[in-house]
């Protein structure tokens, strides 16, 4: 079984619950308070059920929340042998069944294996997400709706399940990109290391990035992001950075990250508010990404 990271900055009060929940599961849950003040209260809440409670302030963001908890983990015996990232509003209803599918145990068994997740469906728009193949010069998309394992590109790190020995092997996550695409360049890191990421399409969780919005753009239904300016303005950073540093060993990412932000840019002139300065965010954030150096971990 995994120890499990849950990372909270907003929603303090809401993950008692859940909290519960994993503790019936798990052996060690780290929770880690990225709010700027220790939280006495979610403190006192961990202390009482046998949670491990950190407190990030936000240092180096979500990776560095990551960071801090991993260090804490690698220092608890026995050691994990995976380990279960969760943000504070995964819904982790169907996570027994995920973790004692046999096809999940069998992929987390195997020693190429750096990641596995259920799929997740969005809760605003109800589309599921669309999990993408890559080559160095190719890369496409599997349908929505799949049942099965099949290995994927990438993998959102709400409600994913990595190997111990992977995580060792792909060292820490990037505090350089504090939040946007910490988890897409981590799991290119797992690819130049020879790993492979697997998402199960049997099983599903809910799941809110930002406020997507459903629309249709050229006869298909795709979903717009909904962050406002800043979150834009470090997408737009993140993404350019990432095409820039990865061009000449993944080329058919590069253009990926260029498409990704076509697609930004559609999805908020169509439907979003605040347009104008949305845009310019991600403008701005773009040409930041061309010369910033985020590559500190």
């Amino acid at each position: 079984m995994p120890a499990a990271v849950m990372v909270v900055f907003r929603r303090q009060g809401e993950i008692e619950l859940p909290l519960r929940q994993l503790l019936l599961w798990l052996p060690h849950v780290v929770v880690v308070d990225n709010g700027a003040a220790l939280n006495t209260r979610l403190q006192t809440l961990c202390n009482s059920l046998g949670a491990h409670y950190l407190h990030g302030a936000n240092a180096g963001g979500l990776a560095g929340a990551y960071n801090r908890a991993l260090r804490h983990l690698h220092s608890l015996p026995p050691p994990a042998r995976t380990v279960l990232f969760l943000d504070e509003d995964s819904d982790i209803g169907t996570l027994p069944a995920f973790l004692a599918d046999p096809a999940t145990r069998t992929s987390l068994e195997q020693p190429g294996t750096a990641a596995i997740s259920p799929a997740y469906r969005d809760r605003a728009t109800g589309l599921r997400g669309r999990y993408m193949w890559l080559r160095r010069f190719r890369l496409g998309f599997n349908p929505r709706e799949f049942d099965g394992v099949r290995e994927v590109a990438f993998v959102i790190n709400s409600m994913s399940v990595w190997r111990a020995e992977a995580l060792q092997r792909i060292g820490p996550f990037n505090e350089g990109l504090a939040i946007d695409h910490v988890d897409t360049e981590y799991c290119l890191r797992a690819r130049a290391a020879g790993l492979h990421v697997y998402v199960h399409g049997s099983h599903e969780f809910p799941h809110a990035i930002g406020e997507r919005r459903r629309y249709r753009f050229l006869g298909m239904d795709v979903q717009s992001g909904g962050h406002g300016p800043s979150r834009r303005y470090l997408i737009g950073r993140n993404t350019m950075w990432l095409a820039r540093q990865w061009l000449w060993r993944e080329p058919a990412f590069a253009v990926l990250c260029l498409l990704r932000l076509s697609y930004e840019a559609i999805g908020i002139a169509m439907v979003e508010d605040q347009a104008g300065a949305k845009l310019w965010a991600l403008l701005r954030g773009a040409g930041r990404g061309l010369v910033a150096r985020l590559d500190t971990a």
